[in-house]
């Protein structure tokens, strides 16, 4: 399909570029993953996209337009949906995703957050994006042998119409015991075309379930 070019994300946190993938209602393939070859010396990692209508030929890789180039906020471990009543040029994309708004930082000052952004026209522009959680630090984080993780889960679904991103959240921990959770936005997130910007926009945020 491609090569992949990724900034290691700082902080110890378990990323890597882990793609997300799915087919919109004409059975065209989109494929989500953050990779750094937009950004000058591969400082932060954007997210970036792919499609392709037979499974063998791809698009160039297009970079979602979540922040400016140079805006060195790092993105990962995206999760992709595509509401599968639109296709094509109309296509409407609901996409959730890691990140930390200053890709330099370490393990006592990097800041993660969750992000959403959307698409009504199979990608080729987005919306404004809005914060849906964060910032949390990571030492409320369980550490691995892997680094500090939030489980590599993260994933959008849409249902009638509205997106609904479901992500890992973690409170401030009592002692040595972890508050980590599963949640989703209260409510269902509208897709938005381009001329929409909410960036900075709080989404009050449900538990789903808890470890």
């Amino acid at each position: 399909m491609t090569s992949v070019s990724h900034h290691t994300d700082a902080g110890n946190i378990r990323s890597g570029s882990l793609p997300t993938a799915e087919i919109d209602g004409a059975g065209k393939v989109y494929v989500v993953w953050s990779d750094c070859r937009f950004e000058q010396r591969c400082r932060a990692n954007d997210l970036v996209m792919t499609t392709s209508t037979n499974g063998t030929t791809w698009t160039a890789v297009t970079r979602v337009s979540v922040e400016d180039v140079g805006s060195e906020v790092d993105h990962f471990i995206p999760g992709l949906a595509v509401d599968k009543t639109t296709s094509g040029g109309s296509a409407h994309l609901g996409l959730a995703y890691y990140y930390y708004p200053a890709t330099s930082c370490n393990t006592s000052t990097c800041q993660l957050d969750v992000g959403f952004i959307s698409s009504i026209n199979g990608g080729s522009t987005w919306s404004g994006a809005i914060q849906l959680a964060g910032p949390m630090t990571l030492t409320w984080r369980a550490n691995t042998t892997q680094g500090f993780t939030v489980g590599d889960y993260i994933s959008t679904s849409f249902v009638n119409g509205t997106a609904h991103p479901v992500f890992e959240f973690a409170n401030p921990n009592s002692g040595s015991t972890f508050d980590e959770a599963t949640y989703s936005t209260a409510s269902g997130l509208e897709i938005r075309g381009s001329n929409h910007s909410s960036k900075g926009v709080a989404v009050v945020a449900s538990v789903l379930s808890t470890r």
